[in-house]
């Protein structure tokens, strides 16, 4: 029986969970951070606190797997799964330059302006645009604006790297990081000599690729020592948060849509391959699946949009049930309020940097209850925007919802009104830690196929189904259309290719 400890790193906490090879949870723990919002476009965190929250969980799993029903519990392997886009510099002795900059940080906005021309290049190879989100912009943005830690440059790592290299000893990544950079090619899964040069970076500054759920190395005797896990534990890298989330959500075949709407909101759906017909305000990423591939669409900012509100408008801390009663309460009111969520600029559609939030339509009768509807509404209808957009891809069949913003059944609701589709909702909603385990056991040979390893760890999952309400989703495509139209005219231009 292999017993596996899955380490998520996300944006606002990172979560340790150790599972047997059922899906069963033995022991979790979760440790707290938090970005610091320098200003609107620089968002930066140290590398020290996620390896400090690292090794607290680590070593407090330890701990109570030594204790564990008076037996001591076997930690086989420390299997990894991550965001994914931010960028930490170091020094030939593996130290960093600078913090984090992370995924939200937007100062790379004038070197991808730049790096746009090549966008033809660009998309072909990579399978997406040249954006403000991923990892290669604020490489080049880092060498060419930072000259101190630029000069002193050894190797670009992500977090999750930067953090296998600590256990380890040894730098490596995998396929599904290197999807999320515009330096990787796509289909030949390999750096492309055409895109460093384009970008500015030498591929030995960054780490060799492998498939997901391989093993990067064993923990050394550093990581031991701080943690009391056994020394050559084998350190697996899963992949990246979302493709782990669509895997434990069930988006392995194709049609099935993966919803996760957590600090941001991203969508995904499998595929066996890259589309011909792939439009470019859509991102093709390497699964966490071997071999395959899903497209994506993001949303930036989700609940750290709700959360700002709630930190501005009510007590702290946030009473979560009088919120959702507050939402029930004016759900059914046909509110002219409108908001475009676009608190650190937008993705969907086209990547604009510089677009920012609004809130349009108020009036003296307007109320704090009312605020909080819109502003959630239009999370959720750019959400929206985004499913269109793969819609025109891919026929989807089912979709399922997770992350922090499905804790309520109001919200849940108002998503299936406004996709106008059935929504599922898996009670369990680990889906992330569940991905990685998932794809832990299959590249380590636990089960034979992923459709197999799905049934095994989810099957017994209660779910939850929410149904849209057809008068309902009416009045919300008028919405949508209504921010649509909004935006185009504040920035006086087409969004990309907005769905009508």
């Amino acid at each position: 029986m292999m017993n596996i400890l899955v380490i998520d790193v996300g944006t606002s906490s990172m979560r340790g969970i150790l599972f047997d090879r059922e899906g069963r949870i033995l022991i979790q723990k979760r440790e707290k951070y938090r970005p610091d919002y320098k200003s609107p476009v620089q968002v930066e965190q140290k590398a020290g606190d996620f390896y400090h929250a690292l090794v607290q969980i680590v070593n407090g799993i330890v701990s109570g797997a030594a204790e564990a029903a008076g037996k001591r519990l076997v930690i086989d392997a420390l299997s990894v799964t991550s965001q994914r886009s931010a960028v930490i510099p170091l020094d030939r002795l593996g130290q960093p330059l600078m913090p984090a900059v992370m995924w939200q940080d937007t100062r790379n906005a004038a070197v991808c302006r730049e790096l746009e021309k090549e966008n033809d290049l660009v998309f072909q190879l990579s399978g997406t645009t040249v954006n403000t989100v991923f990892s290669g912009g604020k490489m080049a943005w880092i060498k060419r604006e930072c000259p101190e830690a630029a000069s002193r440059l050894s190797r670009f790592v992500n977090i999750p790297e930067y953090l296998m290299y600590r256990m380890t000893g040894g730098f490596a990544s995998d396929y599904t990081y290197g999807s999320r950079s515009n330096l990787m090619n796509l289909r030949e899964r390999r750096w492309d000599p055409r895109l460093l040069e384009l970008f500015g970076i030498k591929s030995e500054e960054l780490c060799p690729l492998l498939e997901p759920g391989s093993v990067v190395g064993t923990v050394n005797k550093e990581f031991a020592r701080a943690t009391g896990l056994a020394e050559g534990t084998p350190v697996i890298s899963a992949g990246g948060d979302q493709q782990c989330a669509a895997v434990g959500q069930g988006a392995i075949s194709e049609g099935i849509l993966s919803i996760v709407a957590g600090t941001g909101a991203y969508l995904a759906v499998s595929c066996d391959h890259v589309p011909d017909c792939l439009p470019r305000e859509l991102i093709c990423n390497c699964s966490a699946l071997s071999g395959r591939y899903i497209l994506e669409a993001n949303v930036l900012t989700c609940s750290s949009a709700f959360d700002w509100y709630l930190r501005n408008f009510y007590e702290r801390p946030a009473d979560y049930e009088r919120i959702n009663r507050e939402l029930e309460s004016v759900y059914d009111a046909e509110e002219e309020a409108v908001v475009l969520p676009y608190f650190q600029g937008r993705s969907c559609g086209a990547w604009n940097a510089g677009a920012r939030a609004l809130f349009a339509n108020i009036t003296l009768a307007t109320t704090r209850q009312d605020l909080l509807k819109s502003l959630v509404e239009g999370i959720f209808l750019e959400v929206s925007n985004s499913i269109r957009l793969l819609q025109d891809c891919v026929e989807i069949s089912q979709v399922y919802i997770s992350g922090g913003m499905t804790n309520s059944r109001i919200m849940n609701q108002m998503q299936a009104d406004i996709y106008h589709l059935p929504l599922k909702r898996m009670k369990n909603s680990e889906a992330t830690s569940i991905g990685a385990l998932l794809v832990t056991l299959v590249a380590q040979k636990e089960y034979s196929t992923a459709e197999e390893a799905f049934q095994k760890l989810c099957g017994g999952n209660e779910i939850l189904t929410y149904e849209p309400d057809t008068k309902k989703a009416l009045l919300y495509q008028n919405k949508r259309i209504q921010m649509n139209q909004i935006y185009e005219k504040i920035y006086n231009e087409s969004p990309g290719r907005q769905p009508g």
